[in-house]
């Protein structure tokens, strides 16, 4: 019964972490990020070093220095999408070709 309980608290002790790899967009590599379950998103560079951290609460984004100071906190929220075409004109249908010089 020993072993069951040991096993039991070492899985129950387990702090799973979400990483993901940061590439820039010529496909070099720069880093990491690492997600705790509490939320904290932490970036390191490709030296292992952290360059700060985030976390998301309630809709704000508040960002830290490496040390853990707090740096500024983000808002905003995205502008709508703004369609590509005026909003109730009706679309043109498809037109036959016309042949000419016939």
């Amino acid at each position: 019964m020993k072993p069951i309980v040991f096993l039991l608290l070492t899985f129950s002790s387990l702090n799973l972490v979400n990483a993901q790899a940061i590439y820039d967009a010529n496909g070099q590599y720069k880093g990491y990020s690492q997600t705790t379950p509490s939320g904290v998103t932490t970036i390191y560079n490709t030296q292992g070093q952290s360059t700060g951290s985030s976390q998301i609460d309630n809709g704000q984004t508040n960002y830290y220095s490496p040390n853990g100071a707090y740096k500024g906190t983000s808002t905003g929220t995205p502008a709508p999408i703004q369609p590509n075409t005026t909003i109730n004109t009706p679309r043109q249908a498809p037109q036959a070709p016309v042949m000419k010089g016939w």
